[in-house]
């Protein structure tokens, strides 16, 4: 209980919990918000994109008890999959296609496990950022975390994000199991190629499950967090490995400080990237900063998972736009 209370405290004295992924109105992240966030109607991307839920559940780990929720002995994780599909590249105006067949054409494709914000959920983030990255050729796995979602049994509770690491990497888990066994997303993913990405809170849990020795994956070959900074984690320290780190945060960012980002990219060692919004708050996922986020991730991506030689010439120049954005790098 002590320790439990001392991980909220350092939460709560960081982050602002009723703001942490929502828009300045105070909602969360969802369907509204991002029906406004694509400038570009029509665009085509590389993939059609198909989409297909399923629900993991880890018998080895409880959910804790949460106020009026007496806990679980397990964690159940809904889990949205986003993936190169068949057909004609996609329309950004059009939704993925539900159970779409999976392109095999350029793959397997890497493996991304997405972690969402406070009050959010996996789905929130799907059909205008995932949805992009999934048709540049990934594969893109969304978890809802048990505690930490919008309709968390007993309210939603920030300090499970303790807890979001292993749920990554229990999600990297049963992904590979799917890989390997017959199903419709058999042989879909390179299982050597593994990246984690997340807002918010969930960018504080890509950097847990990436640099701290309490959680460290070393599974996950890249990391991309957005709009986050680093929290504790019990029993761990910020080791920070050597696995390419590209950071996203807006400079107006009101609810996570831009200096969380920055203090992150003075600690890690390169490669390592810092994509700074100018002018973006804390959910900068609309005009004119998508478009650019989605390009640098893309770029970073291929540079460090498909290991394409050109994409860093791509995303250095490329990186800074006139009042959109500023990149520093050192690819080492």
């Amino acid at each position: 209980m002590h320790s439990e209370h001392r991980f909220q405290r350092a939460a709560i004295a960081v982050l602002v919990t009723a703001a942490i992924v929502g828009p300045a109105v105070g909602t969360p992240v969802g369907a509204s918000t991002f029906a406004r966030a694509d400038a570009r109607p029509g665009a085509l991307t590389e993939y059609a994109v198909g989409k297909r839920e399923v629900v993991f559940v880890d018998k080895s780990r409880r959910t804790d008890k949460n106020g009026t929720y007496a806990g679980a002995p397990d964690r159940t994780l809904p889990v949205l999959i986003m993936y190169p599909a068949t057909g004609a590249p996609g329309d950004q105006s059009k939704p993925s296609t539900p159970s779409a067949k999976p392109a095999r054409r350029g793959g397997p494709f890497p493996l991304i496990v997405f972690s969402h914000g406070f009050t959010a959920s996996g789905p929130a983030y799907g059909e205008v950022l995932l949805r992009r990255i999934a048709a540049h050729g990934y594969v893109v796995a969304a978890p809802t975390f048990p505690l930490s979602n919008r309709n968390a049994p007993g309210g939603p509770k920030l300090v499970d994000y303790v807890n979001q690491p292993a749920d990554v990497s229990f999600v990297i888990d049963k992904m590979l199991t799917m890989n390997r066994h017959d199903g419709p997303l058999h042989g879909l993913m390179d299982r050597k190629e593994i990246g984690a990405m997340g807002h918010s809170l969930g960018a504080i849990t890509t950097l847990g499950v990436t640099y701290n020795s309490a959680n460290a994956d070393p599974r996950i070959k890249a990391a991309v967090p957005l709009s986050g900074l680093q929290l504790t984690f019990p029993g761990g320290t910020w080791t920070w490995p050597r696995v390419p780190l590209l950071l996203v945060h807006g400079d107006k960012d009101g609810t996570v400080p831009y200096a969380g980002s920055t203090k992150s990219y003075s600690k890690a060692k390169a490669p390592k990237f810092l994509l700074t919004l100018l002018g973006a708050p804390h959910t900068p996922f609309g005009a004119p900063y998508l478009d650019q986020i989605v390009r640098t991730i893309d770029n970073f991506l291929d540079r460090y998972l498909r290991h394409d030689k050109h994409a860093l010439t791509r995303l250095e120049r490329t990186g800074t736009v006139a009042g959109v954005s500023t990149l520093e790098s050192d690819p080492g």
